[in-house]
């Protein structure tokens, strides 16, 4: 691990730090590399880990990539997200990729998609996958809960936070009129 992972590998948790040692080095320096771009906006490590030509999938076309376009995103979030954090929670390689599962933390108290700041906090999971090629992250794909994040800054207010839970309560209103159940 290089003198640019170390601070990354620090913040994270000893059961992934574990599985960390079954993944191949050069994946996960990229993958700690390209975490300080989003934790500390740390330029040296985009231009290191993020390749000239990166694609990032969830952008608009035309929307620039390369390491410039991955910082461009990051100080946007964390211009729209103060005290903004990305703890990874699991963390899984295989062959030429990475896939992280983190959990996005901050309080909005900056422009975000038009949504005027609203001080409140969020705390959303994200999933972001990663293509590596020649010591640098050359693609990646991601998903987010933005209905949750949505909700949390008060633009999105349904009867029922998820389908789950619109489901169960379908459910028991079917049963409160004598539906019957496939329970039998």
């Amino acid at each position: 691990m290089s003198e640019h992972t170390e601070g990354a590998a620090a913040r994270v948790p000893q059961d992934l730090r574990n599985t960390a040692a079954q993944i191949p080095p050069e994946i996960l320096e990229v993958a700690l590399g390209v975490s300080r771009v989003f934790a500390t906006l740390d330029e040296e490590a985009a231009r290191r880990y993020i390749a000239p030509d990166f694609v990032d999938h969830e952008a608009s076309p035309g929307v620039g990539g390369g390491p410039q376009g991955y910082l461009t995103t990051a100080r946007y979030m964390r211009t729209a997200f103060s005290e903004a954090t990305w703890q990874p929670d699991d963390f899984f390689a295989f062959g030429d990729r990475f896939a992280v599962r983190v959990t996005f933390s901050g309080r909005h108290t900056g422009e975000f998609l038009g949504v005027p700041p609203t001080g409140n906090e969020v705390r959303v999971q994200h999933l972001h996958f990663y293509r590596v090629a020649g010591g640098q992250a050359v693609e990646h794909w991601g998903a987010r809960d933005e209905l949750k994040l949505l909700r949390q800054i008060g633009v999105f207010t349904p009867d029922h936070p998820t389908p789950a839970d619109a489901g169960a309560a379908l459910f028991a209103a079917e049963q409160a009129a004598g539906a019957p159940s496939l329970a039998g």
